[in-house]
């Protein structure tokens, strides 16, 4: 079904307690994602609690040093700077990142730090929710706008959804979506991921699980890494495959049955604004073996996640840990390359009959090989559309529940 656009402008303001401010803690064995840990404080610097709410340049700067000592994913090897030569914070936090190339591109290309009072604004721009107390339901109708079953060339039926957003309320809709599909009996799934950024991860482990069938619940989903002094935190982050609802939103309740597909397969359409989450239920997908036949464009590459940590009107936004599936894979930071390497066309309708990534998928399902174009392309011709990017910040893009630390 094509669901209204109308209130997308509504769904931008709305929100949840899971604000990015509070993206906390791992995750348990159970698949759940809120452990009350916390790294260990700096023995080099001093713990970067003693250096809080000192608001002086030389204070901000001792709190800094020694947070990123605690928490970084790469504290051993920040870069040796003289921080008398900063007279701003913001330049200070970025010199301490590694910047070592990883695959042409510096290895960390995604920690930030912005004042407080833009957290929130940007999150709304991206599509995030960003207060309390309205419906979230609403939001889902700019997160999964689409959901309905198309026909194959050869009469497969498929099931589509576009799935732009990992914000709150996408877990209702895409529940009642699958559910949807799973009635209507259809032989394989095409999740459109070309639009989303990422979000909140119990949404892409809850997608992740409505694609499998029952046997894949209790494997591993993604697996949590943090630096070596965090190793307790490391262990409770196990993310786990799911059978039923674990982080509730409006409409399921937690211990409500996920439809499952019980599908050996997915489709999933991409561009360079996959990223994050999004990546994560493809690598975890793989991990189980299901089998990911990707179509379009080469995914962002950011297999990181973040928490937020305020400081005297800063937020901070680290790389704390890195996310791997079940086989321990998580070096894809050049982003996935795609199985059939299609152009997207601009004027088309994602999911319409024009749709040239969604035409592949169905092209594939039949024959099982990518149409004569995708294979070009793969093979090395040009693409003749530029590459789309993220439209989520960074920091906002592979989120856990929990609580500020």
């Amino acid at each position: 079904m094509n669901k209204p656009l109308s209130r997308r402008w509504l769904a931008l303001g709305l929100a949840s307690t899971l604000l990015l401010a509070a993206c906390g803690g791992g995750g348990s064995g159970g698949g759940g994602e809120t452990v009350p840990l916390g790294p260990p404080p700096s023995a080099r610097f001093g713990a970067s609690s003693s250096f809080a709410n000192d608001c002086t340049l030389a204070g901000q700067k001792r709190f800094v040093r020694s947070y990123m000592d605690e928490v970084y994913l790469w504290y051993n090897e920040i870069p040796e700077v003289d921080a008398s030569q900063f007279n701003n914070i913001t330049d200070y936090f970025h010199a301490l990142l590694v910047q070592t190339p990883d695959n042409g591109q510096p290895r960390d290309r995604f920690s930030a730090v912005l004042p407080e009072s833009s957290v929130r604004s940007l999150l709304v721009q991206s599509g995030a929710p960003a207060s309390a107390g309205l419906e979230t339901a609403l939001a889902a109708t700019f997160a999964v706008p689409v959901s309905k079953v198309v026909a194959s060339p050869n009469g497969r039926r498929v099931g589509y959804i576009q799935f732009n957003d990992h914000s709150t309320g996408a877990q209702d809709e895409l529940i009642s979506d699958f559910r949807q599909l799973r009635d209507a009996g259809v032989q394989d799934v095409v999740l459109d991921l070309r639009f989303n950024s990422g979000g909140f991860l119990y949404i892409a482990q809850s997608t992740a699980s409505m694609i499998t069938g029952p046997a894949s619940t209790g494997k591993v989903f993604e697996q949590l890494q943090y630096n070596d002094k965090r190793g307790p935190e490391t262990a409770a982050s196990t993310l786990n495959f799911l059978g039923t609802v674990q982080f509730p939103e409006t409409r399921y309740p937690v211990g409500t049955e996920l439809p499952q597909l019980n599908l050996p397969r997915a489709y999933v359409l991409t561009s360079g604004a996959t990223c994050s989450a999004s990546e994560s239920i493809i690598n975890s997908l793989r991990g189980i073996d299901v089998q990911v036949v990707q179509v379009g464009g080469s995914t962002c590459g950011k297999p990181y996640g973040f928490h937020q940590k305020n400081n005297c009107g800063l937020a901070f936004f680290p790389i704390e840990f890195k996310g791997s599936n079940a086989k321990g894979f998580g070096d894809y930071t050049s982003g996935f390359s795609p199985t059939c390497a299609v152009t997207d066309n601009p004027a088309a309708t994602a999911g319409n009959s024009n749709d040239p990534l969604l035409n592949a998928a169905l092209y594939h399902a039949d024959n099982g090989s990518c149409p004569a174009l995708a294979s070009a392309l793969s093979s090395g011709a040009p693409s003749l559309a530029p590459r789309a990017q993220p439209t989520r910040p960074s920091w906002a893009g592979r989120l856990l529940v929990g609580a500020e630390r």
